[in-house]
């Protein structure tokens, strides 16, 4: 096909050329247009599900793009709750701290040590009860940005369960420092559960747990308070209970025996 000559045959009246002018800018803007998405890097921001960690320790929330790519000119921001004062702020190929979330001061750093494969982590130092929950790695570049989510869960193993008396028939547990939110469970020596008349969760000061509950003494030998959390870090005490004891929960629930047992003199 002779295209010079086709083109002066399109141009041989007004209306051709018109119509070539408008054709050829038709086929310039696709072509500008394949050429923009030819230069336009889409990623994927992916992490972990989950990240557990004890109290006070230090913690690495990590963050890959997909495919693998330099990361060094984007944007990289790590979010606690969604689009609130940032975490950490990545951008223009150094950290930004000017507005930063305050309880977050001094205790953050993003490791780049394989940024130039897509590869960064958020360090979070001496971590506390208030920092758990979920966190949004943010990444931007110049035309493509995504998200990813990632959950902290930070543990706090409590103190040995305290188990005292009340009243002669009624002792109480309880244990504190706990995190999360712990439950209470009593025993008997066969391994029979005991209901508790009552039982109160609450937080103390530094956010930590504190568990208290309440039961009427069974006709057992002993009784057993086992404290745990939800990533099954448990604690527990028991208790002997006396003859004196078991002859009072007899009387209570209807069985009193004709005489209470002698408590030999020291």
């Amino acid at each position: 096909m002779d295209i010079p000559r086709l083109l002066s045959d399109l141009c041989s009246s007004k209306l051709g050329c018109v119509l070539l002018n408008i054709l050829t800018g038709i086929v310039f803007s696709i072509l500008w247009a394949l050429y923009k998405v030819s230069l336009s890097v889409r990623f994927q921001v992916s992490s972990t599900p989950s990240v557990s960690v004890a109290l006070g320790s230090d913690v690495l929330l990590p963050c890959t793009l997909t495919p693998e790519m330099n990361a060094e000119k984007m944007e990289i921001r790590w979010l606690k709750p969604m689009y609130q004062p940032y975490v950490h702020l990545y951008i223009n190929g150094k950290d930004d701290y000017t507005a930063q979330m305050p309880q977050f001061a001094n205790r953050t750093e993003l490791l780049k040590e394989n940024i130039t494969r897509g590869i960064f982590l958020l360090m979070i130092r001496n971590v506390t009860a208030e920092d758990s929950g979920n966190y949004y790695c943010y990444v931007e570049s110049s035309d493509h940005h995504d998200i990813a989510t990632v959950q902290l869960l930070v543990n706090a193993v409590g103190t040995v369960p305290v188990i005292s008396a009340i009243t002669d028939d009624t002792v109480y547990c309880e244990s504190h420092g706990w995190h999360p939110k712990p439950y209470l469970l009593w025993t008997d020596n066969e391994g029979n559960n005991i209901i508790p008349s009552m039982e109160n969760v609450f937080r103390e000061e530094n956010n930590l747990y504190h568990i208290i509950s309440i039961i009427s003494l069974p006709n057992a030998s002993y009784i057993t308070c086992t404290v745990s959390n939800s990533l099954n870090q448990s604690k527990k005490s028991s208790w002997q209970i006396t003859a004196i004891q078991r002859w009072i929960c007899w009387c209570v629930l209807g069985h009193c025996p004709p005489a209470a047992p002698k408590i030999a003199s020291a």
